[in-house]
């Protein structure tokens, strides 16, 4: 793995600035926000924009200057992930969320629309499950207040060969 492995209280010291930081974390998940984790988007292959809805048929989008008979759902989780040093909270979304939460983003605009309770069975599942998580962190300012913003790029299933013998080569390294 070419990304190196960083903690989330290594990221928050780390003087990030201008450029984006890459990191690995082996985190679970602790939280996932239900409310506002899709919206419909431009059926569009090349837009993703959120479109209005016009009519019971309509569907408006701003972007492309277009009305589409229906529309395709897009996902924006957000997560609270925690390691062993802290937790932070980080935005998966349309293929990273789809990987996590093991279900395409109509199916479950379509179990939001259709059954509530199985909705949130489908988004709780994945509560206190660890993964390994590719983010993107990266400093935003907003009315001269600063913040850490992180993103999942890739979501994988824990390796627990390559995940031992890296924290056995970061034990030895603390010997020596």
């Amino acid at each position: 793995m070419d990304t190196p492995h960083r903690t989330f209280t290594e990221i928050k010291e780390a003087n990030i600035r201008d450029k984006p930081e890459y990191f690995c974390n082996h985190a679970a998940i602790v939280f996932v926000k239900k409310d506002n984790c899709m919206y419909q988007a431009c059926p569009s292959s090349d837009c993703n924009k959120k479109v209005m809805q016009e009519s019971a048929s309509e569907y408006r989008c701003e972007k492309c200057d277009k009305v589409y008979p229906s529309f395709k759902y897009r996902l924006m989780v957000t997560v609270k992930l925690s390691d062993f040093t802290g937790n932070e909270w980080v935005t998966c979304f349309q293929d990273t969320a789809e990987k996590l939460l093991g279900i395409a983003a109509d199916d479950l605009g379509k179990l939001k629309e259709s059954n509530e309770a199985e909705f949130d069975q489908a988004m709780n599942k994945v509560n206190f499950s660890s993964h390994n998580f590719k983010i993107r962190a990266r400093l935003e300012t907003y009315m001269d207040e600063s913040r850490l913003k992180c993103t999942a790029v890739s979501v994988e299933p824990i390796d627990c060969l390559s995940y031992s013998k890296r924290l056995v080569d970061e034990i030895k390294a603390l010997e020596g």
